[in-house]
């Protein structure tokens, strides 16, 4: 047990780490920040789009945050996982395409324009409105569920409800589902029929899989982190809870790297309205990069969250900037730092006689490669001056500027396989019960007041598009209350329950056509060109070039919400007279008790005493009764509660043993795999000296034939060069000297 100055010391801590997140004064109307969703699982070659830059598709991975604008394709063989605040997750089977419209606190807004997808509705505030839009209809969910949506080719949709309720809105009307499935049929005129539930394929198969993973992990994650922050889940399946001084229980990687630093396993990422935004590696990365903060204890990194019941706030990543020429430098924040994030407050300032605990932690690498979303651990600046100069630099105000390639996460080998829905899909319109938010702007539109703002993100109040038709392919609405198109009925008349004209979803505004909504949806009215006709139940008559037939008018509109209105009032004056006839009712057979009961003589009086009296006398009998069998229930109860407590114990002891058996055999397999690999490397060096020796050799005997072969041509060379050489022209005779003649001596 801690003792009573640990637990000082921890308040202390923790209140520093409170108000250090959540210490400024709270952002006005205009610059609150959107909800994020995130990418938590992709496969087969998922891609998508981003808001501000609809006309490139990329490659998804894991951890990239989705906003409002943005637009995820699953092609033949891909799957997705999206993960939301409260436990709540979307996932998409192959062939479906799906738009976020809206993601806001207290509004979820989502398009599937094909294929199917999903919901798993874990929580959902009294106020929060989750939609999810189609072609041909709206879908609120009403409450906590298990739902799915699809759609076909033809743009025809299935909505299955399995657990909660679902209210289905089209051409001015809708209607309620539970523990079913509708399916409605057309767009213009659209009809539906109420089935039971269908058998689960593949796909529902495979949510359940995720679900009950979900599930296993859920309590011991959130014992310990805010239920608030997304992605705690994955930290049970790569690594340990562990209680360290003065911090309580923190989260640290089970397999961690010689040098490994938080923040040194990703990329930066240009994301408004908050600008530069980490996209961890780590599957397990996102809760440790955009919440809380990291400690280093006893040579390990230990990542510190906040606390269960504190509501959070999403940040792009928890770190610190430093600038060092055209290097820049980032550490993880530490529990106790005093911090003002860069997206949060345009009056930021810095106190650099402050001492950041993690400041000699640093990563670095080049500015280029910063900008340009490289990995991170493939382009670290590991040059020692630099990094000394880093650690003592002043921390920076203003960041790099973003460019194009800031926008895109691109493999090591460049291939994009840019996946994305056909032109008929895309072309489609959906149907919208709540006002939709007018479109993300053109991140080149932003650029140069990104540029004047020295890198900051461009506000919250001014991300959207100056106008509704600012772009020609945004997606585009129409109103589920407008009533001018086709009926919403039953494809069998009579069958099914009585539709009712469309409300407002949890108080949330509804998308007019005529002057109400957002800019959006009175854009998307104006336009002369229809939403293409997707199979409806009759022949439809629509052209190409056919003009939208005109739309309710304004004094229908009002005449409409006169109308409910007096059903309102006409309901609570019914009630009203109900409850006074009651009271009136009640009141009389009080008067009628009182003449009888004086009217009793006294020995009936007596007899109604004793009466009375053992009425009371069986009434306490029972109330100790209800008390011993309320007593005796608890008691059980507790009692079930303290086994189901050890068995839950038991079960995370053998968990946490099979862990640390999983970890020793992985550790074993590491060094296997180790001895194998220092084994290899000795065969190749001994391999490569072979090698060597006998190229050595070679060598060696070609220089010996060389010189050989060099003496032998000598001689031939030298008479080569004898027979070259003229010869020497023939010596003339010299006349031979005649002896002089001897005198003869005469005897």
């Amino acid at each position: 047990m801690l003792s009573d100055l640990r637990k000082s010391k921890l308040a202390t801590v923790l209140l520093l780490f409170a108000v250090s997140l959540f210490g400024a004064a709270p952002l006005p109307a205009e610059e609150r920040f959107p909800d994020v969703a995130r990418l938590s699982f992709v496969s087969g070659g998922v891609t998508y789009s981003r808001g501000d830059d609809p006309d490139e598709w990329d490659d998804a991975v894991e951890n990239v945050p989705l906003i409002a604008g943005d637009r995820i394709y699953a092609p033949a063989q891909g799957r997705a996982e999206l993960e939301l605040s409260s436990g709540n997750f979307v996932r998409l089977a192959p062939r479906s395409y799906l738009t976020m419209v809206n993601l806001s606190d207290d509004i979820k807004q989502l398009y599937l324009g094909e294929g199917a997808a999903s919901f798993n509705i874990r929580r959902l505030a009294s106020d929060e409105d989750f939609e999810i839009d189609t072609p041909n209809v709206s879908v609120t969910f009403e409450g906590p569920g298990r739902y799915r949506v699809a759609v076909d080719e033809n743009g025809d949709s299935r909505i299955t409800v399995r657990r909660g309720r679902a209210t289905v809105a089209a051409n001015g009307r809708q209607i309620a589902v539970e523990n079913s499935e509708i399916r409605i049929y057309g767009s213009d005129s659209p009809r539906y029929e109420i089935v039971g539930l269908p058998a689960p394929d593949a796909f529902d198969r495979w949510v359940d899989e995720r679900n009950d993973r979900f599930d296993r992990a859920y309590t011991e994650a959130y014992r310990y982190a805010s239920e608030d922050i997304i992605g705690a889940a994955d930290l049970n399946d790569y690594g340990r809870w562990e209680d360290i001084p003065e911090y309580g229980y923190a989260w640290t990687p089970a397999v961690m790297a010689a040098g490994w630093a938080p923040f040194s396993s990703g990329r930066w990422y240009w994301r408004d309205p908050w600008g530069w935004s980490w996209i961890s590696n780590e599957r397990w990365g996102w809760a440790t990069s955009h919440y809380g903060r990291w400690v280093p204890y006893r040579s390990r990194w230990y990542w510190v969250p906040v606390r269960p019941r504190t509501r959070v706030v999403y940040a792009p990543a928890c770190v610190e900037f430093v600038r060092v020429g055209d290097n820049i430098g980032w550490f993880p924040l530490h529990p106790r730092d005093r911090y003002t994030p860069w997206w949060g407050r345009r009056d930021r300032r810095f106190d650099n006689n402050v001492l950041y605990v993690n400041r000699n932690y640093i990563t670095v690498m080049n500015q280029n490669n910063f900008i340009s979303a490289r990995p991170v651990n493939r382009y670290l600046v590991r040059d020692a001056a630099i990094l000394r100069q880093m650690r003592s630099a002043r921390l920076t105000e203003s960041l790099p500027i973003p460019n194009r390639s800031s926008l895109r996460i691109v493999s090591d080998n460049g291939v994009r396989r840019g996946f994305k829905p056909s032109a008929v899909v895309l072309s489609r319109a959906a149907v919208v019960r709540t006002a939709p938010p007018v479109p993300p702007r053109a991140f080149q539109d932003k650029l140069a007041e990104i540029q004047k703002n020295q890198g900051r993100a461009v506000e919250p109040a001014r991300i959207s598009a100056a106008t509704a038709n600012a772009r020609g392919d945004r997606l585009r609405f129409r109103p589920a209350a407008e009533t001018g198109r086709g009926e919403f009925g039953p494809r069998n008349p009579g069958a099914g329950p009585a539709l009712q004209p469309v409300t407002e979803a949890r108080g949330k505004k509804l998308a007019t056509g005529n002057g109400g909504g957002s800019a959006t949806a009175k854009a998307v009215e104006t336009k002369n060109t229809p939403a293409v006709p997707l199979a409806p139940a009759q022949p439809s008559q629509a052209t190409p070039n056919r003009v939208e037939p005109p739309r309710q008018a304004p004094q229908d509109i009002e005449r409409q919400k006169q109308v409910q209105e007096r059903q309102r009032q006409q309901q609570l004056q019914e009630q009203k007279q109900r409850d006074a006839e009651r009271r009136r009712a009640q009141q009389q057979q009080d008067e009628r008790k009182v003449p009888a009961q004086k009217q009793a003589t006294p020995e009936r009086q007596v007899e109604q005493r004793s009466r009375e009296q053992q009425r009371l006398e069986e009434l306490e009998r029972r109330q100790a009764q209800q008390e011993a069998d309320r007593k005796a229930q608890q008691t059980q109860q507790n009692r079930q509660e303290q086994q189901g407590r050890e068995q839950l114990k038991q079960q995370q002891q053998q968990r946490q043993a099979q862990k640390q058996q999983e970890i020793e055999h992985r550790q074993q397999e590491e060094r296997k795999a180790q001895a194998l690999q220092q084994q290899q490397q000795q065969l190749d060096q001994i391999r490569r000296e072979q090698q060597l020796r006998q190229q050595q050799q070679t060598q060696e005997r070609q220089a010996r034939e060389q010189q050989l072969r060099q003496q032998q041509a000598q001689p031939l060379q030298r008479r080569e060069e004898q027979e070259r050489r003229p010869a020497p022209p023939p010596r003339r005779p010299q006349p031979q000297e005649q002896p002089a003649p001897q005198p003869q001596i005469q005897h």
